[in-house]
């Protein structure tokens, strides 16, 4: 028995709240999108930023007579954002919760309360099962700063480690998402090497094209931004269909980006990324799984160890400098304890004054005390994993 099994993901961009805070077109976009995935023939579809599970909803309602199986993995204060769609039957499912997620006080960011996770499903397609596992990782936001990269850096490797150790009974391990990553940042070269996985644009056989394979920030989306361009012109490629064989002969038929432009006169895209779209022809079941050499490269293993090391670093000195702050307000708020006595007039604002300091005293002892310290845990924890694998 041989069949094709048709892949695609998307990161769609759908933040529920009104713009400017939510995304553009969201509920036009999202309806397009059902309209186009019903008029394909999928077999399987990854969906990253459906943050609002009543959107993840009503595109299950919508898809459901050609998609009758569906998953959403719940994560965080609100959501992770990661489902999948499937013509076939979800037989299981599994989810990790990366260690580490941002930071709290970034509301801006809003990455922390996502929650990000590598989320699993099991289908069984006949005798054959297939791992098939959707992520999104923490935002770059900037490349010359990057405050974020020992946080992405761990939740590559933990996404890595995750895929390396849950895909051994499969025919086929695909893995779909937003990876945030360039193909040359560290991060997917830690994914890839220590997973053994093959990213399918790379290995397509249908080179002949013109198309760059950039997924985000390009020229000809509607929705990226003026001075987004100037620094990529291309766009980058973030998003990816990775794939290894397991007890199965598995051949790439295609790999192209889809979803780009909607069709009709608005002239919008479906998302500001593009998705992958890949062919897969499985076929030939063996009774043992094929030998993987599981040897991750040792200047990879210790340049991640570097920049995890840099994190712990940082997180240290952000502990002294919530605290200290916290110290330095408790002061005073106890300096401002006789105020309404001289200042009878001033009451409501000292009041009001102290209340806020409170607030802000009281997450500078939550964060220094508790949430850098669980920083500091997970960052400690990934870089002694990396030195297991190096030592190996």
């Amino acid at each position: 028995m041989s069949f094709h099994l048709r892949v695609i993901t998307l990161n769609c961009w759908a933040l529920p709240q009104p713009w400017p805070v939510g995304s553009r077109d969201r509920q036009y976009r999202l309806s397009k999108l059902c309209e186009a995935l019903l008029s394909t023939n999928y077999d399987i579809i990854s969906l990253q930023e459906i943050w609002s599970v009543r959107d993840f909803d009503r595109i299950n309602s919508a898809i459901k007579d050609v998609y009758p199986y569906s998953y959403y993995f719940h994560s965080g204060f609100t959501g992770s954002g990661v489902c999948i769609f499937s013509r076939h039957a979800i037989v299981s499912t599994l989810m990790h919760r990366y260690s580490l997620n941002g930071f709290a006080h970034h509301i801006h960011r809003g990455d922390w309360f996502g929650g990000k996770v590598v989320g699993m499903v099991q289908l069984e397609i006949g005798t054959y099962r297939i791992n098939f596992y959707a992520t999104h990782l923490h935002a770059e936001y900037d490349r010359e700063n990057d405050l974020y990269l020992p946080h992405r850096l761990s939740q590559a490797f933990e996404l890595s480690q995750f895929v390396k150790h849950t895909s051994h009974a499969a025919d086929l391990t695909i893995l779909t998402g937003d990876f945030n990553l360039e193909p040359d940042d560290l991060g997917y070269r830690l994914i890839v090497d220590n997973a053994n996985l093959i990213d399918a644009w790379l290995a397509r056989p249908n080179k002949s094209g013109c198309e760059t394979g950039m997924t985000c920030d390009r020229p000809d989306n509607c929705y990226t931004a003026r001075n987004l361009k100037q620094p990529n012109p291309a766009g980058k490629r973030l998003d990816y269909i990775m794939y290894k064989c397991g007890k199965s002969d598995v051949d790439l038929v295609m790999c192209e980006n889809r979803l780009g432009r909607i069709p009709g006169d608005k002239q919008i895209n479906y998302s500001d990324h593009l998705g992958v779209y890949a062919d897969f022809v499985v076929s030939k079941q063996h009774e043992k799984e094929k030998q993987e050499h599981w040897i991750t490269s040792a200047s990879l293993l210790k340049e991640s160890i570097r920049i995890t090391g840099e994190g712990e670093t940082r997180a240290l000195w952000d502990r002294r400098l919530f605290l200290g702050v916290s110290f330095v307000l408790t002061a005073i708020v106890i300096s401002t304890l006789n105020v309404e006595i001289y200042y009878p007039a001033w009451t409501a604002v000292a009041t009001l004054f102290r209340f806020l300091l409170t607030l802000v005293i009281g997450f500078s002892l939550w964060h220094g005390f508790i949430g850098l310290t669980m920083e500091l845990k997970a960052l400690k924890a990934a870089k002694a994993a990396m030195a297991m694998l190096l030592n190996d």
